[in-house]
């Protein structure tokens, strides 16, 4: 049985806590996004760290992770993906707290609140471009295509729900497709991503791809 069956199966044990499965390796991606949210300019450098301070249980690079657990080895092309979409991730929250005007996330303060609006945007950026640049260095462009793609389509659910804010008459689909793209979108890519990158048939990565959307939903 491998560990997809195992996974699938009615007697399979499960874990309490389901990062245990791959907790070395989300210790080397904490490592790596420590090293890698980082710059010269020691102004920038503040609040760039502040950044990577707000993120939370991490449950995006696990995602990659345990997909790439599931059908075969976890190699250095998980870790980096690991890596890049929690920074896609971080870059959605810091620009969700402008929209928000939020001014704390975590019992930390937000980096609007702290640095301002301008200051915020521009660390969305950053981590955004900063992500594409660690998957434009893997082997393929695949990641790159997903990522982007998987990006554009979070954007347009942010927009759709701004525009949306204090429509009263939105539908239960209209809902559904929202938080699809701004939530579920970036769960289905991490898991596209941690199956497609271990060589998994097209079948298993679809089947991840859907798992991962659908506790997107869940989640939201």
């Amino acid at each position: 049985m491998n560990q997809v069956d195992a996974i699938r199966s009615p007697h399979a044990s499960v874990p309490s806590d389901l990062f245990s499965l791959v907790r070395p390796e989300l210790a080397q991606v904490e490592q790596r996004l420590q090293s890698e949210l980082r710059t010269r300019h020691e102004m920038v450098d503040q609040v760039v760290r502040h950044g990577y301070r707000l993120g939370g249980k991490r449950l995006r690079p696990a995602l990659v992770l345990l997909a790439a657990r599931a059908c075969g080895d976890i190699g250095h092309e998980h870790e980096t993906l690991a890596v890049v979409v929690e920074m896609i991730h971080t870059a959605t929250l810091v620009h969700d707290d402008v929209l928000d005007e939020a001014e704390l996330r975590r019992h930390v303060d937000t980096v609007n609140a702290r640095w301002g609006n301008e200051t915020s945007v521009l660390l969305g950026d950053f981590l955004f471009s900063h992500a594409f640049y660690l998957a434009s260095t893997l082997g393929t462009v695949e990641a790159c295509r997903l990522i982007g793609r998987s990006t554009n389509i979070v954007c347009e659910g942010e927009m759709r729900q701004t525009l949306s804010e204090g429509d009263l008459s939105i539908s239960e689909a209209d809902y559904l497709a929202i938080i699809d793209a701004k939530t579920a979108e970036l769960c289905a890519c991490c898991c596209e991503l941690g199956a497609r990158y271990t060589g998994a048939s097209d079948a298993v990565v679809q089947a991840l791809s859907t798992y991962g959307r659908h506790l997107g939903i869940a989640f939201q």
